[in-house]
């Protein structure tokens, strides 16, 4: 699948191996809770972003953002911290856009984890 963010990968597999110790059971674990958490953590920032929340936004950009670090997912990493940006900076421009970059690569993320195999 094509990415756009200038060939970073979806995940980073030598990254994510140094951040979980090289423990396979625990990036399987933490990506079976991940795909569990997605649609609350997308639906708190399309709540935000349907209420022009900024302060929800940042909080909702930022807790996903650190959750998308955590799995070495930058391309979905980078997407929530255009949200978090945004409510930090109260910038309400293009919100829609930046909600469905985010989208976009959180189904990238979820068809990564889907296929992938330790």
């Amino acid at each position: 699948m094509p990415d756009s963010n200038k060939g970073d990968p979806v995940v980073d597999l030598d990254e994510l191996k140094e951040i979980m110790d090289n423990d396979m059971e625990l990036i399987q674990d933490c990506f079976a809770e991940f795909l569990t958490d997605l649609p609350d953590l997308l639906g708190e920032i399309q709540t935000a972003i349907s209420q022009k929340d900024a302060g929800k936004m940042n909080t909702a950009g930022h807790k996903l953002k650190g959750t998308l670090k955590y799995l070495a997912a930058e391309p979905a990493a980078k997407a929530a911290q255009a949200i978090e940006s945004a409510g930090s900076n109260h910038d309400l421009e293009n919100l829609d856009e930046k909600f469905l970059t985010l989208e976009k690569e959180c189904q990238n993320l979820t068809a990564f984890i889907e296929g992938f195999t330790p």
